[in-house]
């Protein structure tokens, strides 16, 4: 049978192991680059541009631990997409995805996820047995999400967000570092952003039939959803600004803050994409995909790495 199957004008459906691939929604993957913001945050904690020997041990971990959250978070996806196999057949775009087209069955969705689940947690708990604990803080959160907090107005946006913050939290152990609040700050405030940019994204791309693709969308229209985007992109720009004036590992001289024009455009280029791209729904493929997007964060990565090499 061949993987591709071209089913008219209504897009391609796919079979075979291209099908258990996409099953797994391997292009969320890029969320768990969070992982690695830790090591970041940790400059002169863990390690120093004067003391680079710890770096490539750190990095393994995390490497290992990025490809452990694959795992668990493929094993969430085909949880949650279990569930919603009857809702998604109704979205344009996501009666595509592989268990509500039929391409991949219901048993075998449900012993990928298990072993994924499975396998993902053990090489958690052979890293650190706090990491596996995070683990299993990390699917239940999105067991509870999946089950019926997803239909809860704001519940809903919490509980997305805290995947974001487990995440980073997760890196910091990974690097052995106390998480510290302007870590947790940092990535809430634009996790928060993200997960409410898609929301407005999906109530302008649905229309009048926001509610039939996700029912809680129906509370989130009108000025509510813009109001609540408006303060989530404030507090993404105040809390990454105040984390580069009153962070204590970071140059006294306050030239972090050279960074923040960056962090500006990148939210602000975010915001033009929510309101004019037709993929606006699916944040990891605006990020991924947009040249001037992209540009800003390798710029931000530049003035980082500037700014640390020049005050050591």
């Amino acid at each position: 049978m061949d993987d591709i199957v071209k089913n008219g004008t209504d897009g391609p459906v796919y079979r075979g192991p291209i099908a258990h691939l996409r099953a797994l929604r391997p292009k969320q993957w890029v969320k768990n680059g969070l992982l690695f913001l830790p090591i970041l945050f940790a400059i002169n904690q863990v390690w120093s541009l004067n003391n680079l020997e710890p770096i490539p041990g750190l990095l393994l971990r995390l490497v290992t631990l990025f490809l452990a959250f694959c795992l668990v978070s493929s094993s969430v996806y085909l949880f949650n997409d279990l569930l919603d196999r009857e809702a998604d057949r109704r979205h344009p775009t996501k009666r595509h995805r592989p268990i509500a087209s039929g391409s991949v069955t219901v048993p075998i969705a449900i012993v990928l996820m298990l072993i994924l689940g499975l396998g993902g947690l053990s090489v958690m708990f052979y890293l650190d047995w706090v990491l596996g604990g995070i683990g299993i803080l990390y699917i239940g959160i999105n067991v509870a999400y999946s089950w019926g907090a997803k239909k809860a107005v704001l519940v809903d946006i919490i509980m997305v967000v805290s995947g974001y913050v487990i995440r980073a939290g997760a890196g910091a152990v990974a690097v052995g570092v106390v998480p510290s609040s302007w870590l947790y700050m940092v990535t809430a405030a634009g996790a928060m952003f993200i997960v409410l940019g898609r929301r407005y994204a999906e109530v302008r791309l649905s229309g009048k039939d926001a509610e039939q693709q996700r029912s809680v969308l129906r509370s989130y229209t009108g000025p509510f959803i813009s109001q609540l985007l408006s303060i989530s992109a404030t507090a993404a720009l105040v809390s990454y600004t105040l984390y580069a004036v009153e962070a204590k590992n970071l140059p006294a001289n306050q030239t972090m803050l050279l960074t923040v024009p960056f962090v500006v455009f990148g939210l602000f280029r975010y915001l033009y994409l929510l309101n004019t791209s037709p993929e606006a729904e699916y944040p990891e493929r605006l990020v991924t995909r947009d040249a001037p997007f992209l540009t800003a964060v390798l710029g931000w990565i530049v003035a980082v790495i500037l700014v640390l090499v020049l005050n050591s």
